[in-house]
């Protein structure tokens, strides 16, 4: 992923992500597609990752007062004065909230970009933010993973192929066998890396491009990372692919609850 610059930031804003000639398994996702209208009140983890102009350019959660966890993909390249976070922020047009210089970004010592294997990042924040922030799920949390289950998406991604979101949303999802987040997944996926979410019976819901890096919340805990699924923000493709946290919490340093 490029550094995030001025000359690059529209670019990475509206088309991120978008079809090329790569293999779908290999371009990562970025938004909510179906769901719902929510806020900050309601998920105050939820951070903003921006360019140093304002740009929206993916998603993150609050897990300790000064410990983003996000997408390597979204910080791959990046240095900590290429981007901001921002908490407490449901508009996107609106001043409100905390903006929040970095200080450090750490990726996962095994993140691979080809197949974003290990797609997780944790920035470090300047200073705390007073928000309350979301514990992450670790190997004692098996249930939270169990196939059937539903687990909730939250972001600010686009809301269709051509309509950028203006505020936060979530999407309710369920969780499913890797193969039936195909042709997103390949035969080397597991769940135990990587968690598969798929649309609960009489919705559409999904991610989209923008919401790379937020959270998959079941329990009253992180459970993923948002790393790829449905960039074409259409109806034909209703996937939903994250990164499993308990499967990266410990090589991050991040405690599990």
């Amino acid at each position: 992923m490029p550094v995030f610059t001025r000359a690059t930031a529209a670019v990475l804003t509206t088309s991120a992500l978008a079809v090329t000639t790569l293999a779908v398994t290999t371009a990562p996702a970025t938004a909510i597609h179906g769901g719902q209208n929510t806020t900050v009140t309601d998920h105050p983890y939820a951070m903003l990752l921006t360019t140093p102009d304002g740009l929206q350019a993916c998603g993150g959660t609050l897990v300790a007062p000064t410990k983003v966890l996000t997408a390597a993909h979204c910080v791959d390249d990046a240095t900590a004065t290429d981007m901001k976070v921002i908490g407490g922020r449901t508009e996107l047009a609106s001043t409100k909230g905390t903006v929040r210089a970095i200080s450090s970004i750490a990726l996962h010592p095994g993140y691979d970009q080809t197949g974003l294997v290990n797609d997780a990042a944790v920035i470090t924040l300047a200073q705390p933010m007073p928000y309350a922030t979301l514990p992450v799920a670790g190997p004692k949390d098996k249930a939270l993973y169990r196939v059937g289950s539903t687990a909730k998406a939250v972001g600010w991604g686009r809301i269709a192929r051509d309509t950028n979101a203006t505020r936060l949303k979530s999407a309710s999802l369920t969780l499913s066998p890797i193969a039936q987040c195909d042709p997103f997944t390949d035969s080397t996926d597991t769940l135990a890396k990587k968690v598969c979410g798929t649309p609960p019976a009489g919705t559409q819901n999904s991610i989209c491009r923008g919401d790379s890096g937020g959270p998959l919340v079941a329990g009253g805990k992180v459970i993923g990372i948002v790393t790829t699924g449905n960039k074409y923000c259409d109806s034909e493709l209703l996937k939903s692919v994250f990164v499993r946290t308990s499967a990266v919490a410990a090589d991050l340093g991040l405690p599990v609850n």
